[in-house]
């Protein structure tokens, strides 16, 4: 039986080197630091990174379900927002208080909304101001 668990032991100290050598090339495919940023995320990099993504997330999350525009859209419409409230002068914005006023703007418990008109609604009424 010595002879056994012996060999069985060789056996398992070969498994256990091509086991080894396994996990080395597993966590390269597991970590993506390629992976493409969420929107929470896009929209602080946007912003210098002022905030944590948490926080562009939490207002998205509030936002999300009022509109018919997916997240990604969202962060998307944020940022367009943004750039036209800046080509007309507006400099005391940024992606997350834009995120704010959209959320502010867009009520909660109607029927989803093209937040996209919602965030042209707003720059519009800035323009006014």
């Amino acid at each position: 039986m010595a002879a056994t668990a012996c060999g069985s032991s060789n056996t398992d100290t070969n498994d256990t080197s091509t086991a080894a050598a396994k996990p080395a090339s597993s966590p390269s495919p597991s970590t993506h630091p390629s992976a493409p940023p969420g929107p929470d995320q896009k929209l602080a990099a946007l912003d210098g990174n002022l905030r944590p993504a948490d926080q562009y997330q939490q207002v998205l999350s509030a936002l999300a379900p009022r509109c018919k525009e997916d997240v990604s859209h969202l962060a998307t419409v944020v940022d367009t927002t943004l750039k036209s409230l800046k080509k007309k002068g507006a400099t005391d914005e940024d992606e997350f208080s834009v995120l704010q006023k959209l959320e502010a703007w867009v009520p909660a418990g109607d029927p989803r909304v093209n937040c996209a008109s919602k965030a042209a609604a707003y720059v519009a009424q800035r323009q006014g101001s």
